[in-house]
């Protein structure tokens, strides 16, 4: 029923709070007055191309919020029910802002970012993802729901050899968020590529996972022009190249043999990393060639035709390399786990010190030396044994008593700070260790008393 009152409108509608069930829904946003999900990052339309006036009428339909009751978050009533928690309604605010209309919590805070508005970067890096996998003759789904991963990628391309979504990452965000959707969709027997216009030095966070990271251009309009040399993927991959055992590698920083170990070199040759783009043999039948640079649209097309595959370097650190030589470096080298799931995420939890801090200790405080503990001598049998005659004393040779050598005693050096005795670590002169800080600790930047500090 439609009650239509000047520019306003209410409906009455028979939906209840108590009947909804957020597992039946998309994780939109609800519009009881009509019984109908709001998708609003969708498309403009919010999901109902059957409906034009309807950002109109929901802008018009007041109040909202808890007094209205008239726009429920699912997302939230979804999470709750995961978490084990009692499903209660979470009411929305529609407004208009000058990013254009959000739908806003009641309480002001979004414990999720379904509903905030994307900006124009992410929007072009996402059509420029989607237009390169079309081009490969893929099917391509924006924003489409994935009921085994309970997410919505941005990206999804669908090819005759596997599923890859594609995740677009403008901001910054914690290395646990990655995670948990990296690990949702990988589940689901997606493979994910991470796509980000930050800087090389600020992708800290997407490290654990298969990422791409492309230059940071000022208008956004230039992520999306055809052929463009501008999309150059700066990091997020490595080539292989075979060299003689003894090559220099830039994972490892040494020139050790990678299957044994050792520094004398075994004499064989092994796939060594490198950065060399001419080691890379491309598909001639691409859509996509390889040219001089690593492009975008090429390593975009590879990771859908599986010649490219992650590969995890580190327990933390997850790269993209060429599937030809995978077999053999994984062969030699090992891997540390799936690279599709997420790598272990390190967390310090001591406090930053410097070694000689480390070993500093109060004065008086110093641990004392363990003492050896006398041990009985077993009882040896003794025989009888004659005694020989005993011989006259003589007078001894007097000895010159020479002076006993005394080691030099080191100058000991205060340390900086009260109540503190620094002993040296023992980096620069091993016999060092442990002992007071000596005048040659100067020279070592591990010591409080370094001559720069």
């Amino acid at each position: 029923m439609l009650i239509f009152v000047g520019a306003a409108m209410s409906v009455a509608s028979s939906l209840r709070v108590e009947d909804i069930n957020p597992d039946d829904y998309s994780d939109g946003v609800l519009y009881l007055p009509l019984g109908i999900e709001l998708q609003p990052r969708r498309r403009a339309d919010w999901g109902h191309p059957t409906r034009p006036g309807l950002p109109e009428l929901v802008a018009e339909d007041r109040p909202h919020g808890i007094s209205g009751r008239k726009l429920l978050c699912l997302l939230c009533m979804r999470l709750m029910a995961e978490r084990g928690q009692q499903v209660e309604p979470v009411w929305m605010t529609f407004v208009r802002t000058r990013f254009g209309p959000v739908f806003r919590h009641e309480n002001g805070r979004s414990p999720h970012e379904e509903h905030i508005p994307e900006s124009d970067t992410h929007k072009a890096l996402k059509e420029r993802e989607a237009s390169a996998w079309e081009a490969t003759g893929a099917q391509v789904l924006v924003e489409e729901w994935r009921p085994r991963a309970k997410r919505r990628p941005d990206v999804l391309a669908v090819s005759a050899r596997l599923t890859v979504a594609g995740e677009v990452q403008h901001s910054t965000i914690s290395p646990s968020l990655v995670g948990r959707r990296q690990k949702a969709l990988a589940a689901a027997g997606d493979r994910v590529v991470w796509t980000t216009d930050r800087d090389a030095s600020d992708i800290h966070f997407l490290r654990r996972v298969p990422h791409l990271a492309v230059p940071a251009l000022d208008d956004h309009r230039m992520y999306l022009r055809s052929r463009t040399p501008l999309l150059n993927v700066v990091t997020g991959w490595t080539f292989f190249e075979e060299q003689r055992c003894g090559w220099a590698d830039i994972w490892r920083g040494s020139s050790r043999c990678p299957v044994s170990g050792r520094a004398v070199p075994c004499g064989k040759t092994h796939v060594y990393p490198s950065l060399n783009v001419k080691e890379y043999k491309a598909d001639p039948d691409a859509v996509f060639p390889f040219g001089e640079t690593v492009h975008l649209d090429s390593l975009l097309e590879g990771i859908l035709n599986e010649t490219w595959v992650p590969y995890r370097v580190q327990a933390d650190r997850t790269t993209w390399v060429p599937a030809a030589a995978y077999e053999r470096f994984v062969e030699e080298r090992g891997h540390y786990g799936d690279p599709d799931m997420p790598g272990q995420l390190r967390i310090g939890r001591g406090q930053a010190q410097r070694v000689c801090e480390q070993n500093a200790r109060p004065v008086g405080a110093a641990s004392p030396v363990p003492m050896p503990v006398p041990v009985a001598p077993k009882p040896v049998e003794t025989k009888p044994v004659p005694v020989p005659p005993i011989p006259l004393p003589v007078a001894p040779k007097p000895v010159e008593a020479k002076p006993a050598l005394v080691p030099p005693a080191s100058e000991e050096v205060e340390a900086q700070g009260r109540g503190v005795d620094a002993v040296c670590c023992g980096k620069k002169v091993a016999a060092w260790a442990g002992r007071p800080l000596q005048l040659g600790c100067q020279l070592c930047p591990n010591s409080p008393t370094y001559y720069r500090r």
